[in-house]
């Protein structure tokens, strides 16, 4: 099959995850094509005029994407794979690789952009019947086993931290300093501007950074923010195969379980305000600390919970824990909040449903694990 056919095949449905735009994908200096999504979409050979994204890749590569050989992320962060233009359209590029893999057939748009009513989940009925949790307990790792964590924390999902859980990683281990020689070559999309405020949406100020670069920045004013916005950040970014070898899956799921690990880069300031992913997480404190706010999964509706997708899934919220709008939001009068701050070398269990906001207290590295536990499902 040529590479018209499958870009076209590509991009048939990708309005389905909210694209439209022009992708223009250059294989070598005379092998380039163009796909436009609109209402409906057209790939063409050459060069596009105006492209809304430019993606650079050699066609072994790109060939090895559709195959399910290759990450695309994996090969941004490498630098085998290059972004120009619109980098919020951009990040859309793994969902529309998923969704035409997948053989998903058509269904109706989604704003990526909008507000969807939240759907209901499982982890809200677990901890409703539980007694109200007060505190985030903290245990050792030499004092916790796999089966206590399975036994006591995994079955009603009821987050904790582990510390002292990180000895084992040789990255934990290097200063800023000697890191910066394993961050060598790799880059990763920092987030500018007041992402807070524009929380999940595609419209957010995306730019590609060399990650040795901006960990070498991070102390300086450039990354931080102005006129009340939060400095940069380096977020939600996959963490490359070069960097896997200096660190350890946690033992406390199989790893054949674990969504590809991500990693977490930023001053203190960086801020992500409250939400809720759809799988457990583990989130492991490698620099620095983080300051966790979190609510329990039973008060989606005290919270103003929306959804980024109608099925749900990424669910943000209108209530701000730091901020407490009780006048818009009396019923969060009720909501119990726990404020635990990460220390370098813990590791904090998240399960599904739970609400959280992640603020850096100071210059922080952190890895994060989401885990298709199938916890309560």
């Amino acid at each position: 099959m040529d590479l018209q056919t499958i870009l076209s095949l590509l991009f048939a449905n990708a309005s389905a995850v909210g694209i439209e735009g022009v992708f223009q994908f250059v294989f070598a200096p005379h092998q380039a094509f163009w796909s436009e999504i609109r209402q409906t979409t057209r790939t063409e050979a050459g060069r596009h005029a105006s492209p809304d994204v430019t993606i650079e890749v050699a066609e072994k590569d790109f060939m090895g994407i559709m195959a399910g050989t290759a990450n695309v992320e994996e090969l941004f962060a490498s630098g085998r794979l290059k972004i120009g233009g619109n980098m919020g359209l951009a990040t859309m590029l793994p969902q529309i690789i998923d969704h035409a893999r997948s053989g998903a057939a058509a269904v109706e748009k989604v704003d990526m952009n909008k507000r969807y009513p939240t759907p209901p989940r499982v982890s809200e009925r677990l901890t409703a019947r539980l007694p109200v949790q007060t505190v985030v307990e903290r245990i050792a790792r030499s004092e916790l086993s796999v089966e206590q964590f399975k036994r006591d924390y995994l079955p009603n999902g009821v987050p904790v931290v582990i510390s002292n859980a990180l000895h084992d990683w040789p990255l934990f281990k290097l200063s800023r300093e000697e890191s910066l020689v394993h961050f060598a070559q790799l880059q990763g999309i920092t987030r500018h501007g007041d992402y807070v405020k524009k929380t999940f949406s595609t419209e957010r100020d995306f730019r590609s950074t060399s990650m040795a670069e901006f960990i070498a920045s991070l102390d300086s004013p450039a990354v931080k923010g102005t006129d009340g916005e939060p400095p940069a950040y380096m977020g939600n970014n996959i963490l490359p195969a070069q960097l896997l070898e200096q660190i350890q899956y946690p033992p406390y799921f199989d790893t054949s379980l674990f969504i590809p690990p991500r990693i977490w880069i930023g001053p203190k300031g960086t801020l992500t305000p409250l939400h809720r992913d759809d799988t457990d997480n583990l989130f492991a404190q490698v620099w620095g600390q983080k300051k966790f706010t979190l609510a329990a999964p039973h008060h989606r509706a005290a919270l103003g919970t929306w959804s980024t997708a109608p099925q749900g899934g990424l669910d943000g919220c209108d209530f701000n824990p730091d901020a407490p709008d009780y006048e818009r939001f009396p019923a969060a009068r009720e909501v119990t909040f726990l404020r635990v701050t990460l220390e370098a070398g813990d590791l904090l269990f998240l399960p599904e449903g739970w609400f959280h906001q992640v603020e850096s207290v100071s210059t922080s590295l952190s890895v994060n694990f989401w885990v298709n536990s199938g916890r309560g499902w």
